[in-house]
């Protein structure tokens, strides 16, 4: 009887060492296994770490990993709609994750200090990146932020040394502190203008610059992926925001809608090879240095 509440208290003494945070793993075509948590009532799937801690395993995630859409476990399949915290976390030979068109956010810290991931593919779906998200992936050079994504958390991209080219789309409505803090070799931010009417009543270009400390080269792509340089804003404009082309140095003409009242503060600040603007009789005022340096 002795012997029994021994072996008893023994499996009650190692079960916290053998419980796995991750609710399940499956393994993916290419033969790389993902680990997932439940979320929304077991209806969909987050991405996780492996074990009960994110540093309970080391690279658990190596190479080159392709997160699916859907993941069919015990005869039930459940969309992947989210990369939870820390669930790359310090996954020091992952080298490119590609995320799928399920996914809407990713997570606190999720890829920090990947040191060695060059690439890294964010869908048109995603509308948040957490906090920290890529701190410290001091190999990738060039990022795609869609224009799904309203929100980026402060030091999401902190410390990313190498990283030298930034696409952000212009749904952007908010940019944590300190987001491009460390990411020196910036020397262009592109921004992807879709929807042209988003785009001039707000001031993401400010957001951005504010977010980098410093003021690389700005250039507004089109959908086609091509820099805009003549640019016509629409008569479904009332305004245009402050800052809204700060040092848009590729832009060389602008024609203002019929319906725009007001230019904010620097709205076209550092222009500097804008030669032509067309301002409509609609507007009524012109806000302070709106057109500073348009040499």
């Amino acid at each position: 009887m002795m012997m029994k509440k021994q072996l008893l208290l023994l499996v009650v003494m190692l079960l916290p060492m053998v419980v796995s945070a991750h609710d399940i793993e499956v393994q993916n075509g290419d033969g790389v296994t993902i680990y997932y948590n439940y979320t929304n009532d077991n209806t969909e799937l987050a991405v996780t770490f492996r074990g009960s801690r994110f540093d309970s395993y080391s690279d658990e995630y190596t190479g080159n990993v392709v997160i699916p859409e859907e993941v069919t476990y015990m005869n039930r399949t459940r969309k992947v709609t989210s990369i939870g915290d820390y669930a790359f976390s310090c996954c020091s030979n992952l080298t490119s994750a590609t995320i799928p068109n399920s996914v809407t956010s990713i997570g606190y810290a999720s890829f920090d200090r990947c040191s060695k991931l060059t690439s890294v593919t964010i869908p048109n779906s995603v509308t948040n990146i957490g906090k920290a998200a890529f701190w410290d992936c001091s190999k990738l050079t060039s990022i795609t932020i869609p224009n799904s994504v309203t929100y980026i958390d402060n030091l999401a991209f902190y410390s990313c040394s190498n990283l030298t080219s930034v696409t952000i789309g212009n749904s952007v409505m908010s940019i944590g502190e300190n987001v491009f803090v460390g990411c020196n070799k910036i020397s262009n931010v592109n921004i992807l203008v879709t929807d042209y009417a988003a785009f001039c009543n707000n001031s993401i270009v400010a957001l951005i610059r504010n977010a980098i400390y410093t003021s690389p080269k700005i250039s507004l792509i089109d959908f086609e992926g091509k820099e805009i340089q003549g640019y016509v804003i629409p008569d479904g404009v009332t305004g245009v925001g402050s800052s809204a082309f700060y040092n848009c140095s590729g832009l060389t003409s602008v024609t203002i809608g019929n319906n725009v009242i007001s230019i904010g503060d620097e709205a076209f600040c550092g222009c500097f090879g804008l030669t032509s603007v067309t301002i409509p009789n609609s507007v009524t005022s012109i806000g302070n240095s709106a057109f500073w340096n348009c040499i």
